[in-house]
């Protein structure tokens, strides 16, 4: 047995030997040794590195941005054409329903013509009558204006005396006003007559145009009352296979937008499908209450109008879209992530009216702040359009141990 092994033998036979209790504070203090030894070697690189751990950096690099406006809005049909009804009475039959197609001049609902028809015949005997009149009227008048004529040749020639001759003249006045009230009775009663034609047909509800059937407000045995407005029985749509989207847009945000830009959205009904639009149209009026707009801006709500296409026929009309309009692309634009733009060390007691970011040099200990104007802001990035700053520099967007609450200068002025 060599030296080395005897050694070892006399250790094991003296652990053997050990009593239960001395073999376990044996044991407590190898486990303490150990454990403390770890910690001291943790601590000892921690301070070996402290410079390089204090800020968390991320490089400013080149990616492509795309500005958007969010907004959201409703489905719509392009155009609609409201159907009422211009005469009072009881529906007797509806003949479509919702999403029926017609036809222009297809006949969609009968509205009791009882009435209306005695009007109409009533207004048709009148005229016969006026007719009459009129003839009459002028039979006599023809008379009355031959006897005028003559006796008047005869009192010129001393023939007849005047007396004569006046009461002819008289006779002739009165049938020349007859004829001229029955010639505006014939007028009076075509035209009532005319109007009780046009009541009879509107009895008749036909549809003006080609289309669709998207609302029926109205059902059968109601009564409809025709005064100072048109009841309204039906909406059709010319084609669903054109849409739109009218998108609310605040002020702040609809000076950047342009026909022609194209719109991103999704819909409810389709989670996991996203859709296109185009812009078509910035309407100049806004919904708003003026008396608060001059409070707050944000009572300003403009109207964009997006145009969809529908040949699918996926969307139907009052479904509600999330809609990102892109209003500018940029490629290879100098960005830094968004929590750069929020970040201030610890040290800094200072603020500022520009915007920046914090820098950390290679082999400098702390940042150092960088003016900069921005563009384009995403989600995670923000775009550096000028200042001291270039691709590859280490940002800084946090300090280990240190919570910051601030908000960085962009965000404020977009609120």
């Amino acid at each position: 047995m060599t030296k080395k092994q005897n050694i070892f033998v006399r250790l094991w036979t003296w652990l053997k030997n050990l009593s239960f209790w001395k073999k376990g504070l044996l044991l407590l203090i190898v486990v303490a040794v150990t454990v403390g030894g770890f910690f001291m070697w943790k601590s000892s690189g921690k301070k070996g590195s402290s410079s390089t751990q204090k800020y968390t950096t991320l490089p400013v690099k080149k990616a492509d941005m795309q500005e958007v406006v969010a907004s959201s809005g409703s489905l719509a049909p392009v155009s609609t054409t409201k159907v009422g009804a211009l005469v009072s009475g009881e529906i007797l039959k509806i003949y479509v329903d919702y999403n029926s197609q017609v036809k222009k001049g297809d006949l969609m609902a009968i509205i009791d013509p009882t009435q209306i028809q005695t009007e109409y015949d009533q207004a048709l005997a009148s005229l016969s009558t006026a007719k009459e009149d009129l003839a009459s009227s002028k039979m006599s008048y023809d008379l009355a204006k031959s006897n005028y004529n003559r006796y008047k040749s005869l009192y010129e020639k001393d023939y007849v005396a005047k007396t004569d001759f006046e009461q002819y003249e008289l006779a002739y006045v009165n049938a020349k006003s007859s004829l001229n009230s029955a010639q505006s009775r014939i007028v009076q009663a075509q035209a009532s007559l005319d109007r009780a034609k046009k009541d009879l047909d509107n009895t008749r509800i036909v549809a003006p145009i080609d289309g669709i059937v998207l609302t029926k407000q109205v059902s059968e045995g109601q009564s409809l009352t025709s005064g100072f407005s048109t009841p309204e029985m039906f909406i059709l749509a010319q084609d669903m296979t054109k849409m739109q989207i009218e998108a609310k847009v605040s002020e702040t945000d609809v000076v950047k937008i342009k026909a022609g830009q194209t719109a991103e959205f999704t819909l409810g009904g389709y989670p996991n499908e996203k859709f296109e639009g185009i812009v078509r149209q910035v309407r100049t009026n806004y919904s708003g209450n003026s008396e608060s707009s001059f409070s707050s801006s944000s009572s300003y709500s403009y109207v964009v109008v997006i145009d969809v296409d529908n040949n699918e026929n996926k969307f139907m009309p009052g479904m509600i879209a999330t809609i990102n309009i892109r209003t500018q692309d940029k490629k290879d634009a100098l960005v830094v992530k968004n929590e750069a733009l929020r970040f201030s060390p610890s040290f800094n007691k200072e603020k500022f009216d520009k915007t920046g970011v914090w820098i950390l040099e290679k082999g400098q200990q702390e940042p150092k702040r960088v003016d900069v104007t921005i563009g384009i802001i995403d989600e995670r990035n923000t775009e550096i359009v000028s200042g001291d700053i270039k691709e590859g520099d280490e940002v800084v967007v946090s300090e280990v141990g240190v919570t910051t609450g601030n908000v960085p200068e962009f965000r404020r002025r977009r609120r």
